[in-house]
C-alpha cells in the first residue's frame, strides 16, 4: 500500500474524500462525487485507489506513519504514563476522522493499523499471545474513549491505562 503524496491526484482525492465524509455517510458518497469534488476523472481515481475504502486506509497510514516519525514514541524507551500520553495526544488529534469512522462502521481500518504497528513493536519484546493482548487492550480502550466522548485529557487517560499494564 503506498502512501498518498501532498500536491498529488492522490491528494486531491483524498482530502475531497475527506471534505464529503463531514457531510455524508460513506455508503452516501459516490465515485463519481468525489471525482467531482477532487476535479479528477475516474480513471485517475481508479489509477490511484481500489476503492472509497482504500482512500480512507491509506489515509490513516499516512496519519500513522507521520506520527511515528515525527513523536519518537517508544514503548520500550518512553515511560508507560508518557507512551500512552503521547499516543492518546495523537489519537484525540485525529478524534474528528475516528469519529466519522465510527459512524460510518469503519473502526477495523484503524484496529488494522493498530494491529499493524503494535504486533510490530511488541513482539520483538514479547511473545505473540502479550504482544496481540496489549495490540487488543490498548485499540479498546481508545475506542471506548472515542464512544464516551474523549472526557480524559490524555495525560489522565496515560496514568490511569499505566498503572492496568506492567512490561
Amino acid at each position: 500500500m503506498k502512501a498518498v503524496k501532498e500536491g498529488s491526484v492522490a491528494d486531491y482525492i483524498t482530502q475531497a474524500m475527506l471534505i464529503l465524509l463531514k457531510q455524508k455517510t460513506i455508503s452516501e458518497i459516490s465515485v463519481s462525487d468525489i471525482c467531482k469534488k477532487a476535479g479528477v476523472t475516474r480513471m485517475s481515481f481508479y489509477r490511484n485507489f481500489e476503492s472509497k475504502e482504500d482512500i480512507v486506509d491509506r489515509h490513516i497510514e499516512a496519519i500513522t506513519e507521520q506520527f511515528l516519525k515525527e513523536s519518537g514514541i517508544s514503548f520500550k524507551e518512553d515511560s508507560t504514563t508518557d507512551y500512552f500520553t503521547k499516543l492518546f495526544t495523537h489519537l484525540k488529534n485525529q478524534r474528528e476522522i475516528c469519529e466519522i469512522l465510527y459512524r460510518d462502521n469503519m473502526m477495523h481500518l484503524v484496529k488494522r493499523r493498530f494491529d499493524d504497528i503494535f504486533i510490530k513493536i511488541h513482539c520483538r519484546e514479547y511473545d505473540d499471545y502479550k504482544s496481540y493482548f496489549l495490540a487488543g487492550g490498548i485499540y479498546n480502550a481508545f475506542l471506548l474513549w472515542l464512544i464516551n466522548g474523549c472526557k480524559e485529557e490524555p495525560d489522565e487517560l496515560a496514568v490511569k491505562l499505566s498503572t492496568y499494564t506492567e512490561r
